[in-house]
């Protein structure tokens, strides 16, 4: 009977254990498991964010714009959820450098002379009141175009001059700073051209405005020219100094072979100019999308590639959406700002744009996963 009873106790003492023992392995087993799937989601997440990535790169004709609306829309595009933004100034940085080349491919001597057409129109035609305005605006978007375009515009600069001056006759300041432009780099054949064609009390008002700063001009010395092609006011330099009448402000703009340099001066308040080359931020279009730093992009296993380009004197935005792996160009657009009203809808237009472009490379993929299977 004892017998029994103590091979009970062993029984049951052994059942505990067993029960014990498969009760550790099987949390264990749980634990591990749920590790295991831990890992796996989070790895999935980690997988998914990297596929919903999308690198942006902004340029602009303004550079102090550039700032703001490219923070804007980087955040913007993470909002709306398309894509999880991300600008690295770095990489946009070497596209800018890459791309310096083409920045000279606008024509600023046909901009010049459309400038000059639509004074004239604005002023001789029209009549319109706002012919002054239209006129300083001209000539500040061409200040812009010599300073990031380092070309020889002939006598086009000097024309767009003589129209500005014009236009402004009614305040002195103002049409004398243009009109010594126009007095400067004319030929005597432009201005019998040009002045034939204006009230004779006008164009005598501006030549006794002129005629104290043309008589004694200043001399401005061009240091560290070497390897430089320069240009003052559009006009080829070809030695290291200048002769520049005092209140006239001018442009230089170098091409040189380590970047460019630009600078707006007065010969009245400076001596010399030195050339300090420098690589780009302005553009006049959208930077070559073929000098993109492709082995970094690689690297970060992104989804998309968003080209954004705002140009603040045409008044428009280009954005192209590029595929990564080929780095072809899956879609691309212009929207118009010439309104206030395209302005508000920017950014909506921009997301609805990316949108099409994102479902497009989804598409495509799509297809491309069905054919390998």
């Amino acid at each position: 009977m004892k017998f029994l009873k103590s091979n009970q106790r062993a029984f049951h003492i052994l059942s505990y254990i067993i029960i014990c023992i498969s009760f550790i392995v099987l949390f264990t087993s749980c634990q591990t498991s749920t590790q295991h799937s831990s890992k796996n989601t989070l790895q999935t997440l980690q997988d998914k964010n990297a596929l919903n990535k999308a690198l942006v790169f902004y340029a602009s004709d303004d550079p102090i714009l550039l700032r703001y609306f490219s923070t804007s829309f980087t955040r913007r595009i993470s909002d709306d959820g398309i894509y999880q933004a991300i600008q690295d100034r770095n990489l946009n940085r070497e596209w800018m450098a890459n791309s310096s080349g083409g920045k000279f491919d606008v024509d600023v001597e046909q901009r010049l002379k459309l400038y000059s057409q639509n004074i004239k129109e604005a002023y001789l035609i029209k009549h319109t009141a706002k012919v002054s305005f239209i006129a300083r605006n001209a000539m500040k978007e061409a200040k812009n175009l010599l300073s990031h375009n380092p070309v020889s515009v002939g006598l086009s600069y000097a024309e767009l001059a003589f129209w500005a001056s014009i236009a402004n006759n009614s305040i002195p300041h103002v049409a004398r700073s243009y009109a010594l432009i126009y007095e400067k780099y004319a030929t005597f054949a432009l201005k019998d051209h040009l002045e034939s064609q204006i009230d004779v009390k006008i164009i005598n008002q501006l030549k006794a405005l002129t005629a104290p700063y043309l008589i004694k001009q200043k001399t401005v010395k061009i240091l560290n020219s070497n390897k430089c092609a320069i240009f003052v006011d559009g006009q080829e330099l070809k030695s290291k100094s200048i002769q520049i009448p005092a209140k006239m402000s001018s442009v230089i703009s170098a091409n040189c072979t380590n970047g460019s340099f630009a600078q707006t001066f007065t010969a009245d308040n400076l001596s010399a100019v030195k050339i300090v080359p420098y690589f780009p931020t302005a553009f006049y279009s959208m930077p070559n999308p073929d000098t993109l730093p492709k082995e970094q992009i690689l690297k970060e296993r992104v989804a998309a590639v968003i080209l954004i380009y705002w140009s603040h004197s045409g008044r428009y935005m280009d954005s192209i959406f590029i595929e990564p792996k080929t780095f072809s160009i899956v879609k691309k657009t212009r929207i118009a700002l010439t309104t206030r009203q395209d302005l508000d809808q920017a950014g909506d237009n921009l997301m609805a744009f990316l949108k099409i472009a994102s479902a497009k490379i989804a598409k495509n993929n799509s297809v491309h996963l069905t054919a390998g299977n």
